[in-house]
């Protein structure tokens, strides 16, 4: 038991299952989201927003999203196969600032050719 289980006094109960009696529901929900555009457009939105968070993450020696299987996943999210998503990782701070930053560059440049 971990000490927080030990604390508050939780008891774990462990159940043993047969592989016949679980149910497939991966294959199920694969076939779904296939079939279904606006599941399958939610699905790949929130697979886009799970790697790009997992790829933001500010602890970089736990969360390397170098290291990351994204077919298994994609699996989690109900795809046979990873889907094409485009990542902005860059933080918008960083890019509002260079936006000033070729503004005022601009303007400096506009004011010293005339």
């Amino acid at each position: 038991k971990q000490w927080y289980q030990r604390r508050v006094a939780i008891t774990a109960g462990e159940y043993n299952f047969s592989n016949n009696k679980i149910a497939n529901v991966q294959t199920q929900l694969e076939k779904l989201i296939t079939k279904n555009f606006y599941l399958f457009k939610s699905a790949k939105e929130a697979y886009r927003a799970y790697i790009q968070a997992y790829a933001s993450h500010s602890l970089k020696t736990v969360f390397v999203v170098d290291k990351l299987d994204l077919s298994l996943v994609a699996k989690s999210f109900g795809f046979q196969v990873p889907p094409a998503v485009n990542l902005t990782v860059n933080s918008t701070k960083r890019n509002s600032k260079s936006k000033a930053d070729k503004f005022r560059h601009n303007k400096k440049q506009k004011f010293t050719r005339t």
